[in-house]
């Protein structure tokens, strides 16, 4: 495969610790973006949203618009104050003591990464069309069979608990024909997916 390569790294249920952040209101879900953040910026570690969607587009203050027609649109305004990949070295503060600590010290032993990344993807959805900025590493918590990534002409189920690197600097989408939730822990990696 030219853009999918798997990758020996621990084997972690995160699935399991996931649900428990979940049920005890540690983390939730962005209403608009279905991300959670697992690493942020210093003095930033209690907001597991800072670092979701686009580095200098401010998700949080999303707000919908209707046009002269009657159309809703989203509106996501410019950060005031952008960041970095390389400005994501700190867990975030739910995520400590976790399973989820586990992983992030594993990756960061072998990778020099960015955003650490929950992403659900809804049933029936799918990305659009895009490249990416850096490649990333793919790692299913939970996913079932209609969960399909395409990197330009190849096309691949992940499977659940497998580490991938997927080069994503290539135009890509994912999409959920199944009637579950598929989410994947998602890392942005430095490394060019040649070296990884």
């Amino acid at each position: 495969m030219k853009y999918f390569k798997q990758l020996d790294l621990p084997i972690i249920d995160l699935y399991s610790e996931f649900q428990n952040l979940l049920e005890k209101n540690k983390i939730k879900w962005h209403t608009d973006i279905f991300q959670i953040c697992i690493n942020g910026v210093p003095g930033k570690e209690d907001n597991v949203f800072y670092g979701i969607g686009s580095l200098d587009l401010d998700w949080l203050q999303a707000y919908n618009e209707i046009d002269k027609i009657g159309n809703t649109h989203l509106v996501v305004p410019k950060k005031t104050e952008p960041v970095c990949e390389d400005d994501f070295q700190v867990l975030c503060t739910p995520f400590k003591g976790t399973a989820f600590e586990d992983m992030y010290n594993a990756i960061t032993e072998k990778y020099k990464v960015g955003r650490v990344r929950l992403m659900k993807l809804n049933p029936h959805t799918c990305l659009s069309w895009h490249k990416d900025y850096t490649d990333r590493l793919h790692y299913p918590i939970k996913t079932q069979d209609g969960c399909i990534m395409i990197i330009e002409d190849e096309v691949m189920h992940i499977p659940k608990d497998s580490w991938w690197a997927t080069n994503t600097t290539f135009h890509h989408t994912a999409l959920n024909g199944s009637r579950e939730d598929r989410i994947h822990l998602v890392v942005n990696v430095e490394q060019k997916y040649e070296n990884i």
